[in-house]
């Protein structure tokens, strides 16, 4: 039986937002163990991170619904219509390790999940 972890008191569009800003510095600074670290307990299944990145995922899908929902129902263009990569990018990565598939590419997404989790804080 998997562990019951309780994060959703504490993960905030705040938290989420800080996560992805600390992912896109470190990928900037090519801080690879930082991604990795992610990436690690992705292909672990680590339950503390798969529950920290479902939460991210609904976090940034509501926060695109909130700024963007009206517009995207209403867009005459496609670009409008999609929900923004960010948002994507998160849902995916949940879905990835939540199938037990992660994928490289979205490692950096894997350890902003693991910052969330306090496994690789800079």
């Amino acid at each position: 039986m998997a562990a019951h972890v309780e994060l959703e008191e504490w993960i905030t569009p705040e938290l989420v937002e800080a996560s992805y800003r600390t992912a896109i510095r470190m990928q900037q600074a090519r801080a690879l163990w930082w991604a990795d670290v992610g990436l690690n307990a992705a292909k672990a299944r680590d339950p503390k991170l798969l529950k920290a990145l479902e939460k991210a995922a609904e976090v940034v899908t509501k926060m695109d619904e909130e700024q963007r929902g009206r517009t995207r129902r209403h867009a005459e263009y496609l670009n409008h219509q999609t929900e923004t990569t960010e948002t994507q990018m998160f849902r995916e990565a949940y879905r990835m390790v939540d199938q037990g598939t992660p994928i490289e590419h979205l490692k950096w997404i894997y350890g902003a999940g693991a910052w969330l989790c306090g496994y690789n804080n800079a």
